[in-house]
């Protein structure tokens, strides 16, 4: 699967993508920092590694932490589940550790992450946007900021 990348502010996500669009602005508005995730086209300056794919997903996270350290790094940074996949997500450190064990370099405590739902995916690619796994953000919000995004145009 490809790596999310996450970034801490719009002038990082053009470096992600060739372009964002109306609808990327709209979401980033109302949902960044926070539980969504969007996939939009891939800048072409972006190593294959990062995506095969020619899109890219991207979060904007609502943690203080993960945001301070690519501020400090001033460069997006590839972030995931701190869980193996199909098992139980990690919560805290202890639970990172038990886990992924020697498997990782470094684990940051921050405390216990207020765990619950994932981020919502949305892919903007196409014509429509499309929810490809439903999280922390739901269906009816989404649909709410698209319509009044929409009847304002009207």
């Amino acid at each position: 699967m490809p790596f999310p990348l996450l970034f801490s502010n719009i002038s990082q996500l053009e470096k992600l993508t060739d372009e964002i669009s109306e609808m990327a602005s709209l979401m980033a508005k109302y949902f960044w920092p926070g539980g969504l995730t969007l996939i939009m086209q891939k800048a072409s300056t972006l190593p294959k590694y990062i995506s095969s794919q020619p899109t890219v997903a991207v979060r904007m996270p609502g943690h203080p932490i993960p945001l301070e350290l690519i501020k400090y790094l001033g460069n997006p940074i590839i972030g995931t589940s701190a869980n193996i996949s199909g098992e139980k997500s990690a919560h805290t450190a202890d639970e990172v550790r038990r886990q992924l064990g020697n498997f990782v370099d470094l684990i940051i405590d921050g405390g216990k992450t207020p765990g619950g739902k994932e981020s919502t995916i949305i892919d903007i690619t196409g014509v429509e946007p499309v929810i490809l796994r439903h999280g922390i953000i739901s269906e009816s919000d989404i649909e709410r900021v698209i319509n009044d995004y929409r009847q304002s145009k009207e």
